[in-house]
């Protein structure tokens, strides 16, 4: 697949990441990546009626690849009604904040991922990885270096949160449906007219888990990854939650499409990851598991 240029400064000095061209995988959804190999993450353009929204838009980095992107879809000068955020991770929401201050549009967020709008270390939302790494190296920084960062992740300028009642603002044919597990208020958006479903990291289709999952294959449905998951109990529930829903076509945060037999391996999956769960407490607290 052909791919932007993004090998380069963009104009706030900070590398530009590949983002691909526009796909059309189902009527009026539109898929790009942004980044390569295990750092891709997958954003979408769709449209309702003669409007178009995206559902995530990548690291930061790829705000200005994403720009010229959208542009070859939609025309120059136009730009989508709004930005829908699957949750606020770098590598979804990165780029949210740069392209809804140019296009002077909203970003919608689950009403319980809100407190993660302001770019800061939270405890009570914390992942492993955070606890291990990430926060532990923001406290060795300087105070001012480490308020620059975090001001460089503020988003709450222009976030809003989603309605309560599920319903996606311009986008009549969608539902917001919470999974929270990932992160408290990740969401998937799901067109129940043909069975479409933008899943974020709530389900993907390579295998982050595992170091085989980064290689060459077919997809691989998963959870999200462990070390980057706020409670994996509700993550696991999330996924079991959107089995039930019935999709016809899984578009992932990470991964390929997936369009066979979606549902039954979506059960296989919530399955397989409970069984997983109950035998590492057991072992954790010492007792005998399934071998």
């Amino acid at each position: 697949m052909e791919r932007e240029n993004g090998d380069g400064p963009d104009g706030n000095g900070s590398w530009m990441m590949r983002v691909t061209e526009p796909q059309e995988i189902a009527s009026g959804v539109m898929l790009m990546t942004s980044g390569s190999g295990p750092m891709a993450s997958n954003l979408y353009l769709v449209r309702s009626g003669p409007a178009w929204v995206m559902v995530d838009c990548g690291w930061a980095g790829s705000a200005e690849p994403v720009r010229r992107a959208v542009e070859k879809v939609l025309g120059s000068g136009n730009m989508p009604a709004a930005i829908f955020l699957t949750h606020i991770h770098p590598d979804h929401s990165g780029a949210a904040g740069a392209l809804a201050r140019l296009w002077e549009i909203p970003v919608y967020v689950h009403q319980a991922e809100l407190p993660m709008a302001a770019g800061r270390y939270i405890p009570e939302f914390s992942m492993p990885l955070d606890r291990w790494f990430i926060a532990p190296a923001l406290w060795a920084l300087p105070a001012r270096a480490r308020r620059r960062i975090e001001a460089a992740g503020d988003i709450t300028d222009v976030v809003q949160g989603l309605p309560r009642d599920g319903k996606v603002p311009g986008l009549a044919d969608w539902v917001a449906v919470p999974t929270p597990g990932h992160t408290a208020g990740h969401v998937a958006y799901w067109r129940t007219g043909d069975g479409v479903l933008i899943t974020g990291d709530a389900v993907v289709t390579v295998n982050l888990n595992s170091i085989r999952g980064f290689l060459p294959g077919g997809p691989d449905l998963c959870g999200p990854p462990w070390y980057t998951t706020w409670n994996w109990k509700l993550a696991i529930d999330s996924a079991a939650r959107l089995a039930e829903l019935g999709p016809r076509l899984l578009a992932p945060g990470h991964g390929p499409p997936l369009a066979m037999g979606v549902v039954p391996r979506l059960r296989a999956m919530a399955t397989r990851q409970h069984t997983q769960r109950i035998t590492l407490r057991r072992r954790i607290a010492g007792a005998p598991g399934p071998v």
